[in-house]
């Protein structure tokens, strides 16, 4: 046992063989060696044990050792001693000891290996610590910039959302404005047609009262239409402003103060022409007193004339005879009349030499509104006559109308004939539904399809051929038919464009021409479908609330009146404008409606005014002038909507322009 307590055995090993010393040695380092020292993947100890067995003798007898104990100490140290043995020589010993440097030789080399291996290790893992940094780094570095992307992405998305919101809100904000403002133009306009109205009727009491004014006191009020004229060119300029303009509150304060300018206008005539008066009445008085004396004095002398002849000169005088008698008057009444005719031509003198100037507004309205009441006092004693013609024209159409009708029951309740009336409605459908001004072959070609089915030519159509004479009652179903398809034009396509009302009337009045038939089935449907045009004085007529289907129906009824049909037919017109003049006269004498009556009058002036005022001249103003006098008053009380407050509008217009503006669409009268 030494110092450090480690137990040191000495073994004889004097027999002991080669491989059993190796084992020995290899005992005795195991405690020391703590990594593999062997194995084929250890070029070095192959070399060794090559080298080792080269220098080691092929008979090495050496001695028996005993077997170490597996149960023992580690820290027992086994020394191998040679026993002393007869053969053992030198080259054993010096193999021993190339063993022992080989073995501690190899454990440096081992040592060596292992720190080479530390290294490599160290390096390796330092390349993958730097690997896994830097693909970490890599990572991390591209979740970061997904994580950014996704980022910016929601961020985008999240402002297009809000600009959407915010341009949604801006629109909504936008249509809430554009309500407000259409709903205060739409007041505005209210108040200003209601400011129309009050400076229409203080303008029509401004001209009555200058209308009571004699011929000669209108020469010095020249003044009042100066202003006159000034306030009506101001309104003008209003009422053109708000039509292609906004109406706001200066809008109605310019019209308040208008008629407020208008209300002083007609305070201070009524003053002017109330002192005038007086000043007339008392010139009057005057003029009476002095005549008074005149004859006090003329019959004081003639008295005492009298009284001086005597009565011898009294008693000579002849008795007038009955022919002297009676000359005696009719001489006074000839020198009268002579009076009267130089009076009457005197004031003529004075109207011409008026004339002659310039003419201003508030006598042209003075001398249309005295003409008016003419056109009223001769429509009143003429109404019976017109409501008896209209009666009768209308029981004519009726009857005529009633007649087809019952003509054609066979053919409308036979079910075998089913298939033919369809074949018919399409044969007319197609080419009237394509009926337009797009050029005049397209007109011609629409007009000579139907025109031709109607005088019995086949139709070619999908089911094959078909004609108005494939049955005996054929032609009258589509007379019939063809009339009431026209009459359903006006409420369908023409009530929503105004324009195709011509090209339609235009082929109406073509058919009208050469199948006078048509033309009465024609009037059958439009009076049929809106009684109001018939119209009939004291006549019952239901009240329709479509507007806009009347409205068509109107203008596609005013639009024949004025339109030409083929250059091929003649300039004749079976249907003209006395026409339209009857019903205004007739349709203003009747209880207005609230909407429908202003509605058809504004249709129908719209469409055909221009004409009628080219045509009739001065007599059209003065029916206008009736109807707003007699027929406006009667409709304020009834209808208080746009339809009047936009006729009132024209006929303002027409009356301080002297024209209706000429219809959008109207065909010319050589087009085809």
């Amino acid at each position: 046992m030494g110092e450090a307590g480690v137990e040191i055995e000495i073994i004889e090993i004097g027999d002991m063989k080669p491989h059993e010393i190796t084992f020995q040695h290899a005992i005795e380092i195991s405690s020391l060696v703590k990594e593999r020292t062997i194995g084929p993947d250890l070029p070095d100890l192959q070399d060794e044990k090559a080298n080792l067995e080269s220098s080691t003798p092929k008979k090495i007898t050496p001695q028996k050792q005993k077997t170490p104990q597996r149960n023992e100490s580690s820290s027992k140290l086994i020394i191998p001693v040679l026993k002393p043995s007869t053969s053992l020589d030198y080259e054993l010993v010096s193999a021993t000891i190339f063993l022992r440097d080989a073995e501690e030789k190899r454990k440096k080399q081992v040592r060596q290996q292992m720190i080479e291996i530390q290294e490599k290790q160290l390096v390796v893992l330092r390349d993958n610590a730097l690997r896994q940094r830097e693909q970490q780094s890599k990572l991390v570095q591209e979740l970061i910039a997904e994580r950014q992307r996704t980022d910016a992405q929601i961020i985008q998305k999240a402002e297009k959302q809000t600009a959407l919101e915010l341009q949604e809100s801006e629109r909504e904000m936008d249509a809430m404005r554009l309500n407000a403002k259409r709903q205060l133009q739409l007041f505005s306009f209210q108040c200003v047609a209601k400011y129309h109205g009050v400076f229409r009727s203080k303008y029509e009491a401004v001209a009555k009262a200058l209308i009571s004014i004699d011929k000669q006191s209108l020469l010095p009020c020249n003044d009042y239409n100066r202003q006159l004229k000034e306030l009506v060119e101001l309104f003008d300029q209003l009422t053109s402003k708000i039509k292609t303009d906004d109406c706001g509150a200066a809008e109605l304060k310019l019209a308040d103060s208008l008629c407020n300018k208008m209300d002083d206008l007609h305070g201070t005539i009524h003053d002017d022409l109330d002192a005038l008066l007086k000043q007339q009445e008392q010139a009057q008085l005057e003029e009476q007193r002095k005549a008074a004396e005149e004859e006090a004095v003329a019959a004081v002398l003639a008295l005492s004339q009298t009284t001086e002849v005597s009565a011898e000169a009294v008693a000579a005088t002849p008795p007038p005879n009955a022919e002297q008698a009676q000359a005696a008057p009719q001489t006074v009444d000839v020198q009268q009349s002579v009076v009267a005719q130089q009076t009457v031509e005197s004031q003529q003198i004075m109207t011409s030499q008026q004339t002659m100037q310039p003419q201003q507004p508030t006598q042209y309205v003075a001398q249309q509104t005295v003409q008016s009441e003419q056109v009223g006092q001769s429509g009143t004693t003429t109404s019976a006559q017109e409501s008896t013609a209209a009666l009768a024209f209308y029981q004519e159409i009726h009857g005529f109308y009633q007649q087809k009708v019952d003509s054609v029951k066979p053919l409308q309740t036979d079910e075998n004939m089913k298939k033919y009336r369809f074949a018919c409605q399409k044969a007319i459908n197609i080419p009237l539904n394509a009926i337009s001004a797009v050029s005049p072959q397209h007109l011609q070609d629409k007009f000579e399809r139907i025109f031709n089915f109607l005088n019995g030519q086949p139709l070619s159509t999908a089911d094959g051929q078909v004609s108005a004479n494939d049955h005996p009652l054929g032609r009258n179903y589509c007379l019939l038919l063809t009339a009431k398809r026209f009459v359903n034009q006006g409420e369908t396509a023409i009530s929503s464009n105004p324009q195709a009302a011509f090209p339609v009337a235009s082929v109406v009045v073509s058919l009208w021409k050469l199948i006078p038939d048509f033309g009465k089935l024609f009037l059958a449907y439009i009076f049929k479908e809106s009684p109001f045009l018939v119209p009939l004085r004291g006549k019952s007529v239901e009240e329709y609330n479509d507007l806009k289907r009347q409205a068509g129906i109107t203008r596609l009824y005013a639009a024949v009146m004025i339109t030409n049909g083929r250059r091929a037919e003649g300039p004749e017109h079976p249907f003209g404008l006395e026409h339209a003049w009857r019903w205004l006269v007739d349709f203003s004498s009747l209880e207005p409606l609230p909407d429908i009556s202003a509605t058809l009058i504004l249709e129908m002036l719209q469409t055909l005014g221009f004409s009628m005022c080219r045509a009739y001249g001065r007599q059209f103003t003065k029916l206008l002038l009736h109807i707003q006098r007699d027929y406006f008053a009667k409709l304020a009380q009834v209808d208080e909507g746009g339809p009047r407050t936009r006729l009132e509008m024209l006929f303002m217009n027409y009356l301080n322009q002297q024209q209706i503006p000429e219809p959008q669409g109207i065909l010319p009268a050589s087009f085809w």
